[in-house]
């Protein structure tokens, strides 16, 4: 064949799989789906209603996977959507636990009761019809004939909608009926479980006595379905005051008070009033919202503020009166890295400049930017001006190959799905492309290795128009409008569970999961950091929520700093893995202890400090995990011997020194950042969570003879007066630490 015809051939086939990059500032990404990449599939179970990006990586995103849904969890109720309707179930009552989980799940066939209809037969298919922050609405059947089911997280009602078709509430056998008059029903089914059935005018339904209680008329109309607390009539009649609010749209918005050093969550639940008369909503708060709650209007059974309360997988949920309330989350601020120089780690560092076998994916190849960014801060630190020039400009390199889709075979660049709206980075790692998995665990090294540019060279980001580029990967997980074209609300965060989801898709029996929110950490570290660095403060806010929300989520689910959501049959003072339906120790890839247990504390950086907030759990967490592993560390010893020091650094010390030489460390970090960050604790001592700063960038450390010491990193030009709550006050110089 003619040579030119074989080129011509050549870059025809080229330009048809990468088409033309999408210019974003000085970077690009690909808009056709790479040759040998997975992409998430074609179809998005959604109604005409809904259009432009879907909010993957929630608690209810299996819905928009198949044609009904997996298990999910709007607690303290469990749903599917199924041929028959919505089937639901309250698991409260029935959970189980072992040495090692805790469940409180959907049964695999049984249920409460099922809204749908006995009449029209099996429907089709489930949509999601619309969704706000922790609500979704999902349609059985067409638009114009159809049953509309409402619901979200805390809500213990259901509302409904049906036009056109006779509404039906199916039962595995036939409930107890307690309570009855025209506009209300109260029953207990087969499990045990009490709800209330409520509608806004008289109706009238057939079959009460039997499996199916039916309605006979067709126009359109609502209804309210709430499980309750108790069977008690003063609750029944309780409910029915407030059944007729039906929720439409939920939104949370917050604010940074830096001279609290807290996060002002605002949790706001918009109402349509369906009987014509005002009535509020009530929901039920998690364990992290309810003791953080600035004020108290948690509904009570009688005057002496018996709470009413629900069971679920995270512990007690606690009901709530009105249409807004407020969390305040504390932000114990965090660091570019550790303050004190040490020696013996400029070797290890200098490696970092010429490693050549650089992991090619998102998660891996992130991972080694988060080494990088970690290895710069500490050179500095440490007075290694020239190594710390050096990592960054690998930085920079790494960036820019990253940043760049230039069309090559087997170009690493980013990928934009305009279908789900999603920037995929390619090559895709653990479902990243075809599940659209764990974006928040890849992307958040890449912020911290962007933040640690901008703390020496913000100008690279804007003389250079790095910035677009880095605001997509920042919107890709975490985009703060509702409105946005590209990218859906919070990608990975869900606000009012408080924490991060790594599954794009949800489908599994036990709803989403996360394992790593130390990872999740990591992220926002990263947008942390870089808003301060850039002045951004918008991003910086942005940042300080999500990590001070996930931080409370974490003490309470993962950690239960307080020990009372874990059951006392669980032996770990840690979980691995928190689920819709059940948190486990057990990881998706190891049985081993270090990986269950330091799964949530890599990477160790800057911004894990937030992890020796509770020494005495610290150790406690930290001996478990040892005595598992029979007294010696069979791999991570790096990340374990640095979680240990926040508790007692003199043994970490003596241990790290008896290994450090002996055997190869953790793939995931340095051994320079274990030295660093064991000597430095030695010194400083251990986290002060009850001292604070008005300045974000700050910690303050407390040593074994009592010697605190306040720290602050300000970036840029300009220096910072800093005030921190036990009354020390400071000017801190620009570029680099103060120690007072």
């Amino acid at each position: 064949m003619n040579p030119l015809l074989i080129f011509l051939i050549s870059s025809c086939a080229l330009l048809q799989l990468f088409a033309s990059p999408t210019q974003l500032g000085s970077g690009s990404f690909s808009t056709k789906n790479p040759k040998g990449v997975t992409p998430p599939p074609a179809i998005i179970y959604r109604t005409k209603n809904l259009k432009g990006p879907v909010p993957t990586n929630d608690w209810w995103s299996s819905i928009l996977w198949e044609k009904f849904s997996s298990n999910h969890y709007p607690h303290p109720l469990a749903v599917k959507c199924e041929k028959a309707g919505l089937r639901i179930y309250y698991p409260g009552l029935n959970s189980s636990s072992s040495d090692n989980a805790f469940i409180a799940g959907m049964p695999g066939s049984g249920n409460d009761l099922t809204i749908g209809t006995a009449a029209e037969g099996a429907f089709d298919q489930a949509l999601v019809q619309d969704y706000n922050d922790w609500f979704v609405t999902v349609q059985f059947g067409t638009d114009a004939a159809h049953i509309r089911c409402t619901y979200g997280h805390g809500s213990p009602f259901i509302y409904i909608k049906y036009k056109k078709i006779n509404p039906g509430l199916i039962f595995q056998s036939a409930p107890k009926v307690w309570s009855l008059s025209e506009n209300c029903i109260g029953i207990t089914t087969d499990s045990g479980n009490h709800y209330g059935i409520f509608s806004p005018r008289p109706i009238k339904w057939e079959g009460l006595q039997s499996k199916i209680f039916e309605q006979s008329i067709k126009n359109t109309e609502y209804l309210s379905i709430a499980v309750l607390p108790n069977n008690k009539i003063s609750t029944l009649n309780l409910f029915s005051k407030h059944a007729h609010a039906h929720i439409t749209e939920t939104e949370v918005s917050w604010k940074y008070d830096s001279k609290l050093s807290k996060v002002i969550a605002n949790f706001e639940l918009k109402t349509v009033s369906r009987n014509g008369t005002k009535q509020t909503p009530i929901t039920s708060l998690y364990p992290h919202q309810w003791r953080r709650l600035e004020k108290n209007k948690l509904l009570t059974s009688n005057k002496k503020t018996i709470p009413l309360e629900y069971k679920s997988v995270r512990g007690k949920m606690k009901l709530f009166s009105g249409n807004s309330f407020e969390v305040h989350y504390d932000f114990p601020g965090l660091l570019p890295c550790l303050p004190l120089p040490v020696n013996d780690i400029k070797t290890e560092l200098h490696a970092l400049v010429t490693k050549k076998d650089i992991p090619r994916d998102t998660y891996w190849g992130g991972k080694f930017l988060g080494n990088l960014a970690t290895g710069s801060a500490i050179a500095d630190t440490c007075g290694h001006k020239e190594t710390a020039l050096a990592i960054r400009e690998k930085i920079k390199s790494e960036l820019r190959d990253w940043f760049v889709a230039k069309g090559n075979k087997n170009d690493r660049h980013f990928h934009y799905n305009s279908n789900w709206g999603s920037l995929i980075g390619i090559p895709p790692s653990y479902g990243s492309s075809k599940e659209l998995n764990d974006h928040h665990f890849h992307y958040g090294y890449f912020l911290r290795a962007v933040a640690e540019i901008a703390r020496v060279e913000p100008e690279w980001l804007t003389t250079l128009s790095w910035n677009p580029m880095i605001e997509s990967l920042i919107d890709d997980i975490a985009c703060d409008s509702r409105n946005d074209l590209k990218y859906p609300f919070l990608r990975n965060f869900d606000p009012y569970s408080g924490h991060s989801w790594a599954s794009g898709h949800a489908r599994f029996a036990d709803g989403n999961n996360q394992e790593s929110s130390s990872e999740s950490m990591n992220a926002w570290t990263g947008m942390i950091l870089l808003g301060e660095f850039t002045r951004n403060k918008k991003l910086r806010d942005l940042g300080i929520f999500l990590f001070s929300s996930e931080l409370a989520a974490i003490e309470e689910y993962w950690f239960d700093i307080y020990n009372e959501n874990h059951p006392d049959s669980l032996k770990s003072p840690s979980i691995a893995m928190v689920w819709g339906g059940k948190s486990t120790y057990e990881t998706w890839f190891s049985n081993e202890p270090h990986c269950k247990t330091g799964i949530n504390l890599l990477p160790i950086h800057g911004g894990s400090i937030y992890l020796g907030r509770y020494p005495d759990y610290v150790k406690k967490n930290y001996l478990y995990a040892f005595n598992q592993s029979g007294g010696k560390w069979k791999g991570w010893p790096s990340i374990m011997l640095s979680y240990q020091a926040l508790s007692n650094p003199e043994k970490a010390w003596s241990d790290w020194k008896k290994i450090e030489n002996s055997r190869p460390l953790d793939s995931g970090n340095l051994k320079a950042n274990a030295m660093h960050w064991i000597q430095n604790l030695r010194r400083l001592g251990q986290v002060q969570r009850q001292i604070k700063c008005d300045y974000p960038i700050s910690a303050t450390f407390r040593s074994s003879e009592g010697k605190l010491s306040h720290i602050v990193y300000v970036g840029g030009k300009e220096p910072v007066n800093v005030n921190f709550s036990d009354g020390v006050s400071f000017t801190a110089s620009p570029g680099k630490f103060t120690i007072k």
